[in-house]
């Protein structure tokens, strides 16, 4: 275990650096440079900047899967001051569900195509070129799916009311059988 070198001392600085780092790490589009100038944070390079970022995700991810403590975490940073040794817990304590979502989407992601978000509507339809007094109720749904680092896929999908149906009915029977695997 290394230190992992940063040269801030002051409390508000740190917290929006973590978060930034985290924000970078965890979001979708995780090419996108968050962290403002190296120079905002007291590096001395840029480089020094992206090998204290990737440190730190490391970190992050040891800590939410549970295989460092409070005090090993800790000791990461011992350079500093008990105070911002705290607030380093406490921002990652905070996003520790959020950093774990995104060690499992990443994972199951690399293997095959994982939702990342959903979007539906339905529509009423009240005729058709062949008849007027057509109702039919449409509900159109679109998964936006991603494999590893690869550009989103959408799927779109049209269904009637039947199928719609069936389609939340296996939906809530996935439901139980999960929630009865893991009781």
């Amino acid at each position: 275990m290394h230190e992992i070198s940063l040269n801030i001392d002051n409390g508000d600085v740190l917290r929006e650096f973590l978060n930034l780092a985290i924000d970078q790490e965890v979001s979708v589009d995780s090419g996108r440079n968050l962290l403002k100038s190296w120079k905002d944070y007291g590096f001395t390079h840029q480089d020094e900047l992206d090998l204290a970022t990737k440190s730190l995700s490391n970190i992050f991810g040891q800590y939410a899967r549970g295989q460092i403590d409070q005090k090993s975490l800790k000791s990461y940073f011992s350079y500093l001051n008990p105070e911002l040794q705290e607030k380093i817990v406490r921002v990652i304590e905070g996003r520790k569900d959020e950093i774990l979502r995104h060690l499992v989407f990443r994972s199951i992601s690399s293997e095959q195509k994982a939702l990342v978000s959903f979007d539906w509507d339905v529509k009423w339809i009240l005729g058709s070129s062949s008849s007027s007094t057509v109702q039919k109720l449409i509900t159109s749904l679109t998964l936006n799916c991603r494999k590893g680092k690869n550009p989103g896929e959408s799927v779109h999908v049209e269904m009637d009311r039947e199928y719609l149906d069936k389609l939340i009915g296996t939906l809530e029977d996935c439901e139980r059988h999960l929630a009865n695997k893991n009781s």
